[in-house]
């Protein structure tokens, strides 16, 4: 049986080889010229190494750190301590540094720590973010879902006064590449809950170099000893229908023929070349519903150090929001100085501005933070637009991510905005988007089970009383109302 894969993202890549594996024959085709998509890497003129993104790591990111495994690479994350630097003017360091305590006693310290030396906002506003964080991890999966109806800035709006959720910005703008006034709050709940469920699970992980030799390269390699055929420059231009069936796919003027179909390509590309009798489907018509949220990143080499943090900055009022400087995270590669890689996002407003004036907009805003940077000499930089960008998990989303079975009955998609319920988009999403397209596949057209996903679970700590006792305390202050109001009413009876 054959298996016709469009695009060699890491949800194509990952795909491919989950279907070889299953024994079936595979071909995979991708438009641009490298493979990997997000999840990539290429040397510029200088040999120097260029990312399509700053690509950082979490401890629950189960199913890739799994397939990482699988492909012999895992040993290719680099661990950090669990702590974010936050950089404000004049070089004004805050640290949130969770301590090795259980859950959720391990925040305490983080928190505390931060109140100390974070300044953009009033340090009574701040209580607002913890008791608002707090409450949120006892929020049931019910509760959370129905958050994807509003904003997350609406949902800050309700329990806390303006700016008590600034600090959180940074993460926000970095992960999903869109402010909290747009982004669904169950994404960003999730996401929270995640990141601050123990001590571990907010250890931040950087590759060990990049992505596109780490990652694509030995993707690409078992393919092929697999018997796989992978072809770039290769663009799907039309998918072609017969009754309820794809008969074929153009891939630049050429008819190409399989027994299964997976688009591993972007909703906005596939809505593309998809003929319009697919859109009497309601399945298909979701995909209108998908927006591009934009992103640029930033690579600056200085001549010398800035700093000797190598774990991730946060910023406020910056045009980038997450950074890191990787000649600190991966000395061995980045030499002789700084090199700050940054996201730059959201870039809705930026997009559109050369790549000088986005620079000399960040080198203003380096300078202001780090002061070090006014005496240093900036030897080279890189404004990465290339592969960037992510689907904008506005509220509603959730509903219009489309299941990986089609209508159609040999056609399956994946990739990262397809329905899953581990995060709204991103690596975790996409290698398990791809892991279910397989299971599926196999139940439909081998007739058997397979399981490829798996579940992570975070330790409890005390996390697993808390609701428990939080009832409890409710219903004995209840309690102790109803007996006070008693007393007050006898007495006044008896006056």
């Amino acid at each position: 049986m054959k298996a016709l894969v469009m695009g060699g993202g890491m949800a194509g890549l990952a795909t491919a080889i989950n279907l070889l594996d299953l024994g079936m024959e595979v071909e995979l085709v991708e438009a641009d010229e490298i493979f990997g998509g997000r999840a990539s890497s290429w040397k510029d003129e200088d040999g120097d190494m260029i990312d399509n993104a700053l690509h950082v790591f979490f401890p629950y990111y189960a199913n890739l750190l799994n397939f990482f495994n699988k492909m012999g690479i895992e040993k290719n994350i680099l661990w950090k301590q669990t702590e974010f630097y936050y950089m404000q003017e004049g070089g004004r360091e805050a640290v949130l540094r969770f301590a090795n305590l259980p859950a959720p006693l391990h925040a305490i310290p983080a928190f505390v720590g931060l109140l100390k030396s974070y300044d953009a906002v009033p340090k009574w506003k701040l209580l607002f973010t913890a008791a608002g964080m707090g409450g949120a991890i006892m929020y049931s999966h019910r509760k959370l879902e129905k958050l994807d109806e509003i904003t997350f800035g609406q949902w800050v709006m309700r329990h806390a006064p303006i700016e008590a959720f600034l600090p959180l910005e940074p993460g926000i703008n970095g992960l999903t590449f869109t402010p909290s006034w747009m982004i669904s709050a169950k994404v960003m709940l999730n996401w929270f809950r995640k990141v601050g469920a123990d001590p571990n699970s907010a250890r931040v992980g950087f590759a060990n170099g990049g992505l596109g030799e780490i990652w694509v390269d030995t993707c690409l390699d078992y393919i092929h000893s697999k018997g796989g055929k992978t072809e770039l420059k290769k663009a799907v231009t039309a998918i072609n229908l017969d009754g309820s069936k794809v008969k074929s796919v153009t891939v630049d003027g050429e008819e190409r023929t399989a027994d299964i179909y997976v688009s591993a390509i972007s909703p906005y590309a596939l809505r593309q070349v998809l003929p319009k009798e697919a859109f009497f489907y309601d399945y298909f018509r979701d995909l209108w519903h998908f927006r591009y949220a934009p992103s640029m990143s930033l690579q600056v080499w200085f001549d010398r150090k800035l700093t000797d943090v190598d774990v991730t900055f946060f910023s406020n009022n910056c045009i980038f929001n997450t950074y890191a400087d990787l000649s600190n995270v991966l000395p061995d590669i980045f030499k002789g100085g700084s090199m700050f890689e940054m996201v730059l996002s959201p870039a809705d407003h930026i997009e559109g501005l050369p790549d000088e004036v986005i620079f000399d907009i960040a080198i203003k805003q380096i300078k202001a933070l780090f002061p070090t940077a006014r005496e240093a000499e900036v030897r080279k930089y890189k404004v990465v637009r290339e592969r960037q960008g992510v689907y904008r998990a506005l509220p509603g989303m959730e509903k219009h991510r489309p299941y990986q079975r089609s209508p159609l009955d040999n056609f399956y998609l994946t990739g990262d905005y397809t329905k899953t319920h581990v995060s709204s988009g991103g690596m975790e999403a996409a290698i398990w988007n791809s892991n279910h397209v397989a299971e599926v596949i196999a139940l439909d057209k081998l007739g058997k089970t397979v399981s490829l996903n798996v579940e992570w679970k975070p330790k409890q700590g005390f996390n697993a009383i808390l609701k428990p006792a939080a009832r409890i305390g409710a219903a004995l202050a209840g309690l102790a109302l109803a007996r006070g109001t008693w007393k007050l009413l006898k007495a006044s009876k008896a006056e």
